[in-house]
Parts: C-alpha cells; structure tokens; sequence
C-alpha cells in the first residue's frame, strides 16, 4: 500500500514532456478522441433493370415475408448474405409511381410509356418532362444533398455512370437514359453529365494534397506518432512499485485502454480517416460496339461490352477514397443505363443483355427469372462492396464509416401491370418497386437489417428518409413522405 495518499492531480512524465493522467482523472486522449466529428455522407445508386420477367413472379429477388435480413436471401440478393453486410441493409418492397400522360402526369409520377420514365421522378422526386425528355426535372438527390452536407464548393459531388454507352443504333455514349443527375445553378436548372472513364474520376479526385502548409501538417502528425506509454514507461514503472494490488490492477486497466486507443488513432490517416490514396487505374478499357437485339452471336462474341465489371470495380474504389479522404460527401453512381443494353455474356454466360433477359426465356441455361435475378445481383454485388467497404474503414471519430453514411440503390422497374401494353404481369412495371438502404446516420438500421413492405408507397420516401438520417432537410421534389421504420 501507498504511505500517503496520492494526489488527485498526479501526472505520469516522460520525455519530450509529455504527461498522462491517471485512471481516476479524466483521460487526455480519450478526450481528444471524442471531440472529433465525423461529417454526414450520402451516395444514390440506380440499376437500369426489373426485378422480374414476364407472366413471372419476382420470388428469387424479393424475400416471401417481411422481417429481418438473415442468411437465405433470394438469387438477387444473395451477395448481401456473401458480403456479411446484412446488419447495415434494409429492402423496402411493395412500392409504387403512379403514372398518366402529360398534362395529367401526377405529383413524382412517370409517364404511360414505361421506358426510362421512372428514372425522372426516381432520382428527382419531380414528374416526368411534358415534352417527352427523360432527363431529371428536378435538382436530383445527390446535389440537393451537397447542399447541407458540403456546401464548400471544394468539395466534389461525385456522378459516375459505369456503362459507358448504349450499345444499340449509333451506340452514343450521351443521351438523357444515362443521365440522373441535375443541379440548381443560379436558379435554373442544369443537367449534369456523368463521368464515364476512370482515368478521368481518378483524376478528378485529386487525392495528392498540393498546399505546402497541409502537406507539412500531415507530416507533422505522422512524425509525432510515438506511443506516449512508451514516453513515460519510466514514470509508470516507478509508480506501480508504490501501490497495491488492487491500485495497480486499475493503473494496468487503464493503460491497457490508452493502448487500444492509440491503436485505433494509428489507423487514422492525418487526412481524415484511413485515407489511402488510390492508385492511378490506368487506361480505360475499350467501349464495346453495338449489338442488335436478339444477336446471339454478337453478344457471344463479347459486343455490348466495355468491361463494365472493372469499371465498377474502380468507380466503387474511388468513392470509397472519396468519403474516407473527405475529398466527397454526397455522390451517384449509375450502374447501368435505363432500358440496359449491356451484354451479360461475359458475367452469367448468358448471350443476351440486360434487358432482353427480362422477357422471359432466351434459349439458353437458367433463363427467365433466374437470368434476372443474376442481373439484380450483380448491382447489389457491386454496391453490396462498397457498403462492406465503408463498414471496414475507421472514421475520424473512432466509429466506422458506415455508422455516417446513408447510401440508397434504386431500380428502374418493378413487377405488376403495365398500362402501355395492358399486361398483369410485367417487368415494365413500376408496381411492386423495391429500394435498397444501406447504413447507419441518423438511426438507419438501427436495429440491423429489415424486409419493409410499404405498398404503394413512392419510393422517393426512401430518399428521403436517408437524406433527413444523414442530416438533409426538406424533401426531394414533390414526394414529401418518408418512412420512419427504416430508423427504428
């Protein structure tokens, strides 16, 4: 036992003077730790396919009932289950955009035509263009959250499309069915193209800091890097030999909790997060050439294809460095393009595209619904990445990334009756939409992952949803519901 009470204001010294408190005084790291803030972040994804075929029920990508996200998930929804992220995901079913043509177009509806006239009201929350275009109407999610979320103009709003062309007629790479991205400028509404090359969003990024005084303050704080348990080992030693068993189990307790926390500030980057620049991807690959429908052999032969599973690859790692290196704090991502034409020979060996596949059976292996929902997985696979990604990356406030993100992933088409073509069963649908919602601002999953069927309810609530859990207020366009059981 210590002779004499120690005093309450007793500090362990160490070289460089540095000193450390002891247990029963208020920690110095640990309260350094906590006043760091995480900023909010938001990413908006779209799928350019159906979740169903025709006169086919959408059962291999929807799951039977609603309740929480477990192992078992359906064919298209299978790299949830793959990736292990089901804790941060929610599916949000039963979904519906109302539709007539212009001038009675409802509030966030679509036109009667089905193609691409979801993806307006999808990513705007505003009804589809009077005049027959198919570009948002509305200032989309992404920059309408940017707003709040990083109204520095130094930050960047990410907008990737990583199927670069159409692959049918003239195989244009432009085009309002790659567009899903709009921003307010000046008052006046202005469409924004999408990046397409990851050589030029890996540029654009500018991940290498250029200011000295930064450059000289990162290198700063990684020179200082040195454990002060080892700065004062001296002092610390020398005290335990003057108290008891049960005051050097505590001082040991204590110790032991500076170290994990050190550990854990190690893989901070003084950048922000654990920020480690990308490499430069290199040369894009080619764009693939068109191929007519119905063209097996095209397609066998590898048209329509630009080797959109590495462009994805890429694009995903790139705002993965975004949000970590905080160089982005709202983006969107198109995998592929409304009415998708990309082959699907090179991932499922199906010789077809995206599109056809959703019309039933096509003269190969798996066809019908099996073939589609292989085509909803490889979107969910490739978002499903990047939420397990951000769920790995320490933040700046000692949690994880995912724990300050909302992401969204939304699909152009659901399952039920077109009014076009007066079909009951049909992927040119927008009855029976799903979304899905990934991450945990603002109380999203909070309970872990659920199934949510909310019938006939606009998917833009979704949106919304997200946008107030990251901070966001108001709503998108002319849908102002939300659903607040995805922050429950």
């Amino acid at each position: 036992m210590p002779t004499k009470p120690l005093p309450r204001r007793t500090l362990l010294r160490g070289m460089a003077g540095v000193a450390l408190s002891l247990p029963f005084l208020e920690a110095m790291l640990p309260r350094r730790a906590s006043a760091a803030v995480a900023p909010q972040r938001y990413v908006y994804a779209f799928s350019g396919s159906s979740i169903s075929c025709n006169d086919a029920d959408s059962n291999l990508v929807v799951p039977a009932a609603a309740g929480p996200l477990a192992a078992g998930l359906p064919q298209g929804l299978k790299p949830i289950n793959d990736l292990a992220i089901e804790p941060f995901v929610s599916l949000v079913s039963g979904m519906k955009i109302d539709w007539a043509d212009p001038p009675n177009t409802p509030p966030g509806g679509r036109r009667i035509g089905f193609h691409a006239s979801s993806l307006c009201p999808l990513t705007c929350g505003v009804r589809s263009d009077a005049g027959g275009s198919e570009a948002p109407t509305g200032e989309t999610s992404e920059f309408f959250a940017s707003r709040t979320l990083s109204p520095d103009p130094t930050y960047q709003v990410i907008t990737y499309r990583v199927q670069p062309a159409y692959y049918r007629g003239s195989n244009g790479t432009g085009g309002d069915r790659g567009k899903i991205s709009a921003r307010m400028n000046g008052g006046t509404l202005e469409q924004v193209e999408p990046t397409t090359s990851p050589q030029v969003a890996w540029a654009s990024l500018n991940f290498q800091p250029t200011d000295p005084a930064k450059i000289a303050k990162a290198k700063a704080l990684l020179a200082r890097r040195v454990s002060v348990l080892d700065l004062v080992g001296n002092d610390t030693q020398a005290l335990l030999g003057k108290l008891g068993r049960a005051d050097q189990i505590r001082l040991q307790r204590h110790l032991d909790e500076v170290r994990a926390l050190e550990q854990r500030l190690q893989a901070i980057h003084p950048d922000g997060g654990a920020c480690m620049p990308p490499a430069d991807p290199g040369v894009d690959p080619p764009i693939g050439g068109a191929v007519a429908g119905g063209d097996t052999a095209g397609y066998a032969a590898n048209g329509a294809w630009s080797n959109e599973e590495l462009r994805a690859t890429t694009m995903i790692d790139l705002i993965h460095m975004a949000l970590t290196c905080d160089r982005s704090r709202a983006a969107s991502i198109m995998f592929t393009q409304a009415q998708c034409f990309m082959n699907m020979n090179p991932i499922y060996t199906y010789p077809t595209d995206l599109h056809e596949m959703s019309h039933g059976s096509m003269g190969y292996a798996n066809a019908g619904m099996g073939a589609v929902a292989d085509g909803v997985a490889w979107h969910v696979k490739h978002w499903g990445t990047l939420v397990r990604k951000l769920a790995d990356t320490l933040d700046v406030d000692g949690n994880k990334l995912i724990d300050n993100t909302g992401l969204v992933l939304a699909f152009e088409g659901g399952h039920g009756f077109d009014p076009e073509q007066n079909q009951q069963k049909s992927p040119h649908s927008t009855e029976n939409m799903i979304t899905l919602v990934a991450g945990r601002a603002g109380g999203l999953n909070a309970t872990g992952g659920k199934h949510l069927v909310m019938t006939n309810r606009h998917p833009v609530e979704v949106v919304n949803t997200v946008l107030h859990a990251v901070g966001v207020p108001g709503n998108l366009g002319e849908v102002s519901g939300e659903m607040p059981e995805l922050r429950a």
